[in-house]
């Protein structure tokens, strides 16, 4: 059995540093969105059965190897921030509302990279883009999505054969 004990692997605690970072986007707090409040997905078990309204996912989409030795390696990955609105969901001006949650998210994800989490070295947004999408059922989306890197350093314990 598991120890619940151990702290969670460096590349998941980076997505649950970015969903703090979006849950920061409110109008209150001077934002264009209330992003914050709204459906943000980290795991599929986050997700309802059928999305009809506007949500946020972070997704890491790649881990790759930059170097290591025994106990330490050091990791770049590929993360997306991603806005989506369906449309016809009741939702107004639905291409508006994504250019402010685009704008939003850039906002929040520039910051200082002394503030990151121990384990994660770096945080660069690389492209951001905004398009629209149609799913296998036919359903339309409009999507602002961000691409950052980030650096990752993991210690690992030995595993003993014996």
């Amino acid at each position: 059995m598991a120890d619940l004990t151990l702290p969670e692997p460096a590349s998941w605690q980076l997505v649950e540093m970015l969903a703090a970072r979006v849950r920061l986007i409110k109008r209150s707090a001077g934002f264009h969105t209330d992003l914050g409040d709204g459906l943000i997905l980290l795991d599929d078990d986050d997700a309802p059965q059928h999305i009809d309204m506007p949500a946020t996912a972070i997704v890491v989409d790649r881990i790759s190897g930059t170097n290591g030795n025994r106990v330490q390696a050091s990791s770049d990955v590929s993360v997306t921030i991603e806005f989506s609105v369906p449309r016809n969901e009741d939702q107004a001006r639905p291409n508006r509302l994504v250019h402010r949650a685009r704008h939003d998210l850039m906002r929040v994800l520039t910051f200082d990279a002394r503030s990151l989490p121990l384990g994660l070295t770096k945080f660069e947004v690389i492209d951001s883009q905004l398009a629209e999408v149609t799913d296998d059922t036919g359903h339309s989306s409009v999507v602002a999505q961000i691409t950052a890197r980030a650096g990752l350093t993991e210690i690992f314990q030995p595993v003993s054969t014996h």
